[in-house]
């Protein structure tokens, strides 16, 4: 009997460790369908995964070439990605572009740059409101 309560107890926190997960298959879709009207070709996807709000930031580099277009999707499950947001820092980390108007308090889809100097720029994605934790971010490229 013992060895039932324990199994089931297992199971069932399985179970709701895999509801918990952060499934952005969607997310991402969402955000590289944006590309192609803008004339924009996929470049790379990042899974934003806050883990229910214990991260408060989650950051990766990419290198951007010079001359070059990129752009960067978001999309999480709230309307107009509201409460989440990425800022592009360059390579001292210093910003560049953010899809947050604090001014408006708006939350924008995505950002587009014209890289001017070759060099490893960081996308800094956050959550600032609500408590959606789970997205996905798209970075496209046009020359």
């Amino acid at each position: 009997m013992k060895k039932i309560v324990i199994l089931s107890v297992f199971l069932m926190t399985i179970a709701s460790f895999a509801q918990a997960q952060c499934d952005v298959t969607e997310f991402t879709n969402k955000c590289a369908d944006r590309l192609k009207p803008l004339g924009f070709k996929y470049l790379k996807s990042y899974k934003l995964d806050f883990l229910n709000g214990s991260k408060k930031q989650i950051m990766y580099s990419y290198v951007f070439s010079n001359g070059t277009n990129y752009i960067v999707t978001l999309a999480n499950n709230q309307k107009d990605n509201k409460g989440l947001y990425v800022t592009l820092l360059d390579s001292e980390k210093k910003p560049v572009a953010s899809s947050y108007v604090e001014k408006d308090k708006k939350y924008l889809s995505a950002i587009s740059i014209k890289c001017s100097r070759t060099g490893i720029y960081y996308l800094a994605y956050e959550v600032k409101e609500g408590k959606e934790y789970c997205g996905s971010s798209v970075i496209g490229f046009k020359r």
